[in-house]
């Protein structure tokens, strides 16, 4: 699942450049997601956060549910709303920085999509306690306040927020035709007085388009752009999609998008190097073994695990009750092994 976030390609994006890899965990196909991101932010700003985001939308059914259970919104005070926003931006930059430094995929401990991704898994409170904690209070938190990850966590909307002027549509206002009946500012889920404004410019507005379907006077709010050419509601979700799903399956088409993982012994045989850092717990020792030529008795003996167990995945010895190594230790051990012969 690593593979499969926008995110990732930003984490990486400095490595990939610096150093020309990539952190462990992420392929190309973050790239290509982030580059899919990228293209709707061109057009519409932050619409994936507000049409395609699967952990937005888990805030949403469960603030929905908050609604039925309560039978309204809550709202923080407009002074500690605005300050715990930038929260996101310093998550951003710690995260970023962070991966850059250590050459690894710091914020995955701590992320709730990841956590999400592991809700059946064994690894789940091993691995993502920190993240399934951040879940669990976002999505509790969601049933009160609108998209809280969102608004005040989410380094992704904090990175889209920064490029937020290059979109090319908005959301617009007809000030003469407008009545002042504020349901847009009440259906906003990022509490953005839309109201008061000709066009919403704000950072924070992710084009969901929930205040144009709640305004009841036609062709009052619209999206549209500096040209005055204007799109649909629907149409800019059916847009997002299409541009979206046509980004993955041109990749795909042209192998820039993997959705499988590659083994150890597939990586090498493509690049032509062996990297200790590229195990991954899907490998088996098998894998590992032939590729660097270490002593199938060294594994045996190092890591205490049968014959059988030497056949399957790392993870599943790693993850076994009493084991007190990870994959990380077999990666240790293979650079140690190596640097001995």
């Amino acid at each position: 699942m690593d593979a499969f976030c926008p995110f990732g390609g930003i984490e990486s994006a400095v490595s990939l450049v610096t150093t020309g890899r990539m952190l462990n965990r992420i392929a190309w196909s973050s790239f290509t997601l982030l580059g899919a991101v990228l293209l709707l932010a061109v057009l519409f700003r932050r619409s994936f956060c507000g049409n395609l985001c699967p952990l937005g939308t888990l805030q949403e059914l469960f603030g929905m549910l908050g609604i039925k259970i309560f039978g309204k919104r809550y709202e923080l005070n407009t002074r500690v709303d605005r300050m715990a926003r930038y929260l996101k931006y310093v998550v951003l930059a710690v995260f970023v920085l962070l991966s850059w430094i250590l050459g690894t995929l710091v914020i995955r401990p701590y992320d709730p999509w990841a956590a999400y991704h592991h809700l059946t898994s064994v690894d789940l409170l091993e691995e993502f306690s920190i993240g399934f904690g951040i879940l669990l209070l976002s999505l509790i938190g969601s049933m009160f306040l609108e998209r809280v990850f969102c608004k005040y966590l989410c380094p992704m909307g904090a990175f889209l927020g920064l490029i937020n002027r290059i979109g090319r549509f908005r959301v617009k206002r007809n000030d003469e035709s407008c009545i002042h009946c504020n349901k847009c500012d009440r259906a906003c889920p990022v509490n953005i007085e839309v109201s008061a404004v000709e066009q919403v410019q704000s950072s924070e507005c992710i084009i969901c388009n929930e205040c144009v379907n709640a305004c009841p006077v036609q062709d009052t709010l619209y999206v549209g752009n500096r040209k005055k050419a204007k799109i649909g509601a629907s149409s800019v979700v059916l847009v997002s999609v299409i541009l979206f799903a046509a980004v993955v399956a041109v990749a795909s088409l042209t192998g820039g998008f993997e959705w499988k993982q590659k083994t150890i012994v597939e990586t090498t045989t493509e690049t032509g190097f062996f990297n200790p850092d590229e195990i991954r717990g899907s490998d088996t020792f098998r894998d590992v073994s032939e590729i660097t030529g270490i002593d199938k008795k060294l594994f045996l003996k190092e890591f205490d695990i049968s014959e059988e167990e030497f056949e399957l995945p790392i993870k599943d010895s790693a993850h076994r009750e009493g084991s007190e190594w990870e994959t990380e230790n077999v990666r240790e051990f293979v650079k140690k092994q190596l640097r001995l012969e």
